[in-house]
């Protein structure tokens, strides 16, 4: 997890440290992860939002919007990604049903 408090620190462009904003940055990051996990119907182990690509881009962005308070702003913006996303996890689950 503290690799990702960092990257969603340089995302959100925080390049100081005091205990208020780090408290804050935690928080969000540790309640970013089920919401995402949720949102993209992704199995925790199988949730890397540190690997570049897509995933970690919306994980970036809801950030972003959680910062900024305007989380109910997020789906409406990042639809498409997020069913995009679902999708390829729900066809991956399901040839894992399969196998």
């Amino acid at each position: 997890m503290e690799e990702l408090i960092k990257l969603v620190k340089n995302e959100l462009k925080i390049t100081w440290s005091d205990p208020d904003t780090d408290k804050e940055i935690e928080t969000l990051v540790a309640d970013a992860i089920p919401t995402m996990n949720y949102k993209l119907g992704v199995k925790e182990a199988d949730a890397d939002y540190l690997a570049p690509g897509q995933e970690r881009r919306l994980f970036l962005n809801y950030c972003r919007y959680a910062r900024n308070n305007c989380v109910e702003d997020f789906d409406m913006r990042y639809l498409n990604d997020i069913l995009q996303l679902r999708s390829k996890y729900e066809v991956k689950y399901a040839k894992e049903q399969i196998i």
